[in-house]
């Protein structure tokens, strides 16, 4: 078990609740008639990834680039270019990336997340794989039912000394053949720095 400081615990919780208000945003909207009818369109306006001509994310310890029609959600409150973020395909699809500056526990990584996403999956169909990109990790596949649409998230988590990080993938399977360019540009130009 790794000891976290006071400030590295905080940020730990901060990425739980976010996940948590994640999940419980999409539970709350499925909820209603007037949530699925939201839902369903938002799974329709899936576009294919644009990755002729990619943007960049350049930061000090990591870059990555992404599709021209994908775009970083600067408006979340938790918002950090450096630290949290998400990417945010044209319909419903996102990859959310957490960077530390300490090593972590890969396990208790990928456990809080199945936990949480679990609940938003109903009883998912769980695999696990152990690469993402160049990283060597731990990850965890989920395949559930969200209003009749099968749905996948995908967790990723990787540890060394100084540095960690944490990627979360949701899409709605119908459209993986729209996003898996996308998906695969992010994750093969991602790389840590130093």
């Amino acid at each position: 078990m790794y000891e976290t400081s006071t400030g590295k615990q905080a940020l730990i919780v901060i990425v739980s609740l976010l996940i948590g208000g994640v999940v419980g945003f999409f539970l709350g909207v499925a909820s209603t008639e007037l949530g699925e009818e939201f839902l369903e369109g938002m799974v329709a306006t899936e576009q294919p990834a644009d990755t002729g001509s990619p943007q960049t994310h350049d930061r000090d310890r990591f870059t990555l680039q992404y599709p021209s029609n994908w775009k970083i959600d600067t408006e979340d409150e938790d918002y950090d270019p450096d630290q949290m973020f998400f990417i945010e395909s044209p319909g419903a699809a996102f990859v959310l990336f957490v960077i530390m500056d300490w090593e972590s526990d890969i396990e208790e990584n990928i456990q809080e997340q199945v936990d949480a996403f679990s609940k938003f999956l109903g009883s998912p169909e769980k695999s696990e794989f152990r690469t993402w990109g160049e990283f060597s990790g731990l990850g965890a596949k989920m395949t559930g039912r969200v209003l009749g649409i099968e749905t996948t998230v995908k967790v990723f988590s990787y540890s060394e000394d100084e540095a960690s990080f944490i990627i979360v993938m949701q899409y709605p399977e119908e459209d993986l053949s729209y996003l898996s360019a996308g998906f695969d540009l992010i994750e093969n130009s991602f790389s840590l720095k130093n």
